[in-house]
């Protein structure tokens, strides 16, 4: 089969790489869209497994669309009954960027029309009730080239399971992930994030040295398509329950000045099963906070709301990271003027945070056994 996993602006390099840790080669990376071919079983492995993609689907077909009469054709020309149940409910998105169609409505009822004239066809039935399992499909033009996605994942790929608790605007599981992923951070070296908020960015972390992986506590559409066998999702899942890592990693600390915070992140830790690896402190960023040696600091300061309070959080992160320049600090903040703050990044990134555009910025200390870094803004 051939797949394609989505996933946000600026983490295509993130998971690149854990495709290819999983054994697959990449067709492709574009705008967001990696290719791959796979099996069932390696399908249902990139659900469980990716941290940091959005979402994986089956690309099923795909050719040049210029009208709309060219889009019902080559829909109703495919071989959907060999994908789609006769019992199923279909969900129909559109997508449309730089074609000839772009009316995205007109997308969706065309593809839908054609789809459903060609499983009464196929199933040979004379209706479809449209009250069984769920099938969502994404018809996805770029350039006039149309192709037509089943989506395997469901749920968006955050939605691990373990977000019991979330404050305003949290960060999704899936960027946090890709937070760690691009930093320094390895099981066997310190962990700190003093503006924790609901625990995301530590969980992902905790997730991440016990190779815990990410979906084992969630279900995917594909388990439910008539083509995946059942034993194929039991023995992924009690694989992934073999890999998971029982040596407790170094120290995950995590700190907020909220009680709220501290509060409904211990509650999402102990619901992903790593609240034994964190320690959760109420703490102000501007107070003494204890870092151990070559720390990897991983943090999403407040930059949205009052001004004076994102400046005063960023502030405290620029002393802190003057002090403890043995660490490494990895900060992502939208927050306009955030490095004549915290000083001249090493390297910078941007990143979305939902819809924010914001930056992750990169102090790279040295590594465990070597010495101080420079400071921030020398080269």
């Amino acid at each position: 089969m051939r797949c394609v996993a989505t996933a946000a602006f600026g983490v295509e390099a993130v998971v690149k790489r854990e495709l290819i840790a999983l054994g697959h080669t990449i067709e492709r990376s574009e705008n967001g869209k990696l290719y791959f071919d796979c099996d069932v079983r390696a399908l249902f492995e990139a659900n469980l497994w990716l941290r940091s993609a959005d979402r994986v689907y089956i690309v099923l077909a795909g050719r040049e669309v210029k009208t709309f009469d060219d889009l019902y054709e080559w829909v109703n020309s495919l071989p959907l009954e060999h994908w789609l149940s006769p019992q199923g409910r279909y969900l129909v998105e559109a997508r449309s960027k730089k074609s000839q169609l772009h009316s995205l409505r007109d997308l969706q009822s065309i593809t839908k029309k054609a789809l459903v004239d060609r499983l009464l066809e196929g199933h040979s039935v004379s209706a479809l009730q449209e009250k069984g399992e769920r099938y969502r499909l994404l018809v996805s033009l770029e350039a006039d080239q149309a192709e037509l996605w089943l989506d395997t994942s469901g749920e968006g790929l955050f939605k691990r399971g373990y977000r019991e608790h979330a404050l305003d605007a949290p960060m999704k599981e899936t960027l946090a992930a890709a937070l760690v992923q691009l930093s320094f951070y390895s099981p066997d070296r310190a962990f700190l994030d003093p503006f924790c908020g609901s625990g995301t960015i530590p969980i992902e972390a905790a997730m991440i040295a016990r190779n815990i992986a990410p979906g084992l506590h969630r279900r995917f559409d594909l388990e439910k398509f008539p083509f995946v066998d059942a034993d194929t999702i039991k023995k992924g899942r009690r694989e992934a329950l073999k890999a998971i890592d029982h040596n407790a990693p170094g120290p995950l600390l995590a700190s907020d000045v909220s009680h709220a915070a501290i509060h409904a992140a211990r509650a999402n830790a102990e619901a992903a099963g790593v609240d034994a690896d964190i320690q959760f402190t109420i703490q102000d960023v501007h107070d003494t906070l204890r870092i151990p040696p070559h720390a990897v600091i991983i943090t999403n300061p407040p930059y949205g709301g009052r001004i004076e309070a994102a400046r005063r959080a960023h502030e405290g992160l620029g002393r802190l990271l003057r002090k403890e320049n043995h660490a490494s600090f990895f900060i992502l903040s939208a927050l306009h003027g955030a490095e004549k703050i915290l000083g001249r990044a090493h390297k910078t990134r941007v990143l979305y945070n939902g819809p924010i555009k914001a930056r992750l910025y990169q102090y790279h200390g040295p590594p465990p056994g070597k010495g101080r870094m420079k400071k921030a803004g020398d080269r």
